[in-house]
């Protein structure tokens, strides 16, 4: 049977294991957000009514609005463009709706400025802001319809203002896009009336948002709502049976994707309606069977929609300065559990990259480096205790001996736990250090896999051979992970080993293959930061190894049996 102390160092063994495991678990397995629960969807019903038809209802007595009976038309389809310093966007007067959105500052992975609207899902699920009924029907005639534009030049520099306006049997709708000369900000009015009644309405960005082309951008495909002092995620999967509503006083809801965003934000105060679906695409550059479940948005359900729209990236810094919400619209930005430790480590990296180097690669490595460094204090009481451990294994084996065969259902079993925890007691032995310092790299691990996950300052990045920071090295054969599993061997070659156990031993040194092969998927960046981690920890294993070994004074029970055999 297991005798205690192989029990100790095997359970050693499964922290490592586990802890390995859990790596790739966080990463391949993490299940995405639950949608808000029954009584989110309750409190919804009570804010705007118990069904959807409810909800939208214009009651029996509002006041009708006069309509001019002339017909207000255009005799053909138009393009307008806008251009500022963050965006180019074109309109067509066909439905009053956007068909280009590029963002001029982000490239896509072919150097181009970044497209935000999907060509062919737009084409086949609708362009940005068409106009829907609450529930999703269409608003017959409104996306064929030839709205009539604002004078003005058909290219037009922000600040620019490009009004929509249409009427014709009884139905008038009016959308208007006012654009600043710089920022993210776009102020959206909308109003529709028919048969002189006001009409609920929402406006829809349906054919696919945002950066296609990343690597599983599908997997961050959802659309969101902030409440209770909390973002409410619903990713497109739980969209793909049903339309997913929700209503209320919401700062703010919209559409995301891995690292850009579309939010639409209300008038203080007021309510503003959410509706999610999902819709089948081809991601940008993917092949024709390869279509990926996306997200769909519709938000708005005033009769009268003004919205301020922040239409642009997932950065800290840009959504912070969003006039009155900035502070919660940061959130839109999911660190995940370890945000705790996730934001304080972006805002060392992007000191270290804007005061000493304008490079986020080595920003990695010289913050890697200053972590390694406030640890090692932690990393020298784990060798010590390592070699103490070595010291102490000849008693160690002594008392197991004496126990062998012993059971852990044994009455004596209690007993040799006893001695062995003296023997640990006696010389301030802790048999688990070893794996301190392990243990202590996981939350930075996981801190790290999302900021280099979310953080849109590592899109693109580049690195001395690697593209991009964000996703996995390029190469047929990629260095970075081969370079940390061959420092991974160097580091454990140079530990000390705390057991005597040689099966466990042997089974240890299959730990950096271990890790090899989950690494090998992982971002570029988050396996540069493992490597440094190695690199540095081979330095402190070097001098650790040159400082004087704490001699422990042992005097074990087979010694002194000698003794007194002797003194007879």
């Amino acid at each position: 049977m297991k005798n205690d102390e192989q029990f100790i160092q095997r359970r050693m063994l499964l922290a490592a294991v586990l802890s390995a495991l859990v790596m790739g678990a966080y990463i391949y397995l993490t299940p995405r957000p639950e949608p808000p629960t029954a009584p989110v969807t309750a409190e919804v019903d009570e804010i705007s009514g118990n069904s959807t038809q409810e909800a939208v209802a214009i009651p029996e007595d509002s006041p009708e609005i006069e309509q001019d009976s002339e017909a207000i038309e255009a005799a053909s389809e138009q393009i307008i463009r806008v251009e500022t310093e963050t965006f180019s966007v074109s309109f067509t007067n066909q439905g009053a709706l956007a068909t280009n959105w590029i963002l001029k500052n982000y490239n896509d992975a072919s150097g181009t400025p970044l497209e935000l609207i999907h060509p062919q899902g737009a084409q086949q699920h609708g362009y940005p802001f068409r106009v829907v009924l609450p529930g999703g029907d269409t608003l017959e005639g409104s996306d064929s319809a030839l709205f009539t534009v604002d004078s003005g030049p058909v290219v037009r520099r922000g600040p620019a203002k490009v009004t929509f306006e249409y009427s014709k049997d009884g139905l008038y709708i009016l959308k208007s896009f006012n654009f600043k000369a710089t920022g993210y900000i776009v102020e959206i009015e909308t109003r529709i009336v028919e048969a002189n009644r006001p009409l609920r309405h929402l406006l829809t960005w349906g054919g696919g948002f945002g950066d296609t082309a990343q690597a599983s951008n599908e997997i961050h495909s959802q659309t969101f709502y902030f409440d209770s002092n909390d973002i409410q995620r619903i990713p497109a999967s739980d969209a793909e049976d049903e339309r997913v509503e929700f209503a209320g006083p919401f700062p703010f809801a919209g559409i995301a994707d891995l690292f850009f965003t579309a939010t639409a934000i209300p008038e203080a105060g007021e309510e503003i309606r959410l509706e999610t679906s999902s819709i089948k695409i081809i991601p940008a550059g993917g092949e024709p069977e390869a279509e990926k479940l996306y997200a769909a948005a519709a938000f708005g359900g005033a009769t009268n929609n003004k919205l301020r729209m922040y239409v642009g990236p997932k950065s800290l810094e840009s959504l912070a300065e969003v006039e009155g919400v900035g502070s919660s619209l940061r959130n839109i930005v999911d660190y995940g559990f370890f945000s705790f430790l996730a934001e304080p480590l972006f805002a060392m990296l992007r000191w270290v990259h804007n005061r000493i180097i304008d490079n986020w690669g080595w920003s990695i490595i010289l913050v890697t480096i200053l972590i390694n460094f406030i640890l090692f204090p932690l990393k020298y009481k784990s060798t010590q205790s390592m070699r103490k451990m070595q010291q102490l294994q000849p008693l160690v084996k002594q008392i197991n001996d004496r126990y062998k065969g012993v059971t852990m259902r044994d009455p004596r079993k209690p007993k040799q736990n006893e001695e062995l925890q003296t023997l640990y007691k006696k010389y301030k032995v802790n048999p688990m250090g070893g794996c301190l310092p392990l243990l202590l790299q996981m939350p930075f691990f996981f801190a790290f896999y999302k900021l280099l996950t979310v953080a849109i300052e590592m899109r693109h990045a580049e690195w001395l051979w690697v593209s991009d920071l964000s996703n996995p090295e390029t190469l047929p054969i990629r260095i970075l992970p081969l370079a940390m599993v061959a420092t991974q061997f160097w580091s454990q070659s140079l530990t000390p080993n705390p057991t005597a156990d040689a099966v466990q031993a042997k089974m240890m040194k299959f730990m950096p293959l271990l890790f090899g092969f989950i690494f090998y998927q992982f971002q570029a960046g988050l396996v540069l930061y493992w490597l440094t981690s190695n690199c540095v920890g081979v330095g402190q294993q070097l001098i650790l190894n040159k400082l004087p070994i704490e001699q422990l004074q042992i005097d074990t029970p087979h010694s002194r049996g000698r003794n007194k055999k002797r003194s007879h």
